[in-house]
C-alpha cells in the first residue's frame, strides 16, 4: 500500500447485495423488513407495482405504487400528475414456492449436510472456500410472485419516468440519480431468515445460521 493510499471500505449491505445479485432470485436487500412506513404497507411489504429505491443501508425506500389510487393510505404522497395503471389480470401472476432450508449464496459458499430442525427456527452450518461470499438462509422457505406480463407496466414506466424522478428529487429531496429508481415486477417473502457476509476471510472456515 502506498503512502498516500486509504483502506478500502466495504459495507455489509454492499457486499451482501453485489454477490447475490448473480444469483437470478431477484434484488437481494440487506435490510428486507419494511421501516417507517404506513401500517397498511408493513402488513403486506413490498409489492408488485411499487417504486422505490434501495439505500446505502440496503431497505428498500418505498415512494408509491402504481397500481393503487393516488388517495390510498399506501400512497400517502404521489407525483403531481400521478393516473394509475390500470390492474394486472391474475393470470399474468406467476406463484413459486420454495421449501423450508432453502438457502441462496455465491459460489463460494457450500452448506454442510442438511437443513436442522433441532434449534427454534432450525439452523444452517456453511463453509466457505474463498476470501469473500454472501449467504441468505430460509429455514421456513420462500414464496415468489411474478408479474410475467410486463408490456403495459414498461409503456407506463417509460411515459412517467421523468416526472417520477423531478418528483422524487424535488418533492421528496432523494438527489438520486438516472438509473437509481425500481419499479417492482416480483417479490419474494419469507417468514424467517439469516444472512452473512464476509470479506478477506481464510478459506475453509465454518459458520452457523
Amino acid at each position: 500500500m502506498s503512502p498516500n493510499s486509504e483502506p478500502r471500505v466495504y459495507s455489509e449491505s454492499g457486499i451482501y447485495s453485489n454477490l447475490l445479485l448473480s444469483q437470478g432470485r431477484g434484488f437481494p436487500l440487506y435490510r428486507p423488513e419494511p421501516i417507517n412506513l404506513p401500517a397498511e404497507y408493513q402488513q403486506k411489504g413490498v409489492a408488485i407495482g411499487d417504486v422505490g429505491t434501495v439505500t446505502v443501508e440496503g431497505d428498500f425506500d418505498f415512494f408509491f405504487n402504481i397500481y393503487l389510487s393516488a388517495n390510498d393510505r399506501i400512497n400517502a404522497n404521489v407525483p403531481a400528475d400521478f393516473v394509475p395503471l390500470s390492474p394486472y389480470h391474475s393470470e399474468d401472476i406467476k406463484k413459486y414456492s420454495f421449501n423450508p432450508g432453502n438457502h441462496v449464496s455465491t459460489a463460494s459458499i457450500y452448506k454442510m449436510g442438511g437443513f436442522s430442525n433441532s434449534t427454534v427456527g432450525g439452523a444452517f452450518v456453511f463453509n466457505c472456500t474463498a476470501p469473500n461470499g454472501a449467504v441468505l438462509a430460509l429455514p421456513h422457505g420462500a414464496d415468489l410472485e411474478k408479474l410475467v406480463n410486463l408490456a403495459n407496466m414498461r409503456q407506463y414506466a417509460a411515459r412517467n419516468a421523468k416526472s417520477w424522478y423531478k418528483y422524487v428529487n424535488q418533492t421528496r429531496g432523494r438527489e438520486l440519480v438516472n438509473g437509481s429508481l425500481f419499479l417492482i415486477t416480483g417479490c419474494e417473502k419469507a417468514r424467517s431468515w439469516g444472512m452473512a457476509t464476509f470479506h478477506d476471510v481464510s478459506p475453509q472456515k465454518e459458520f452457523w445460521l
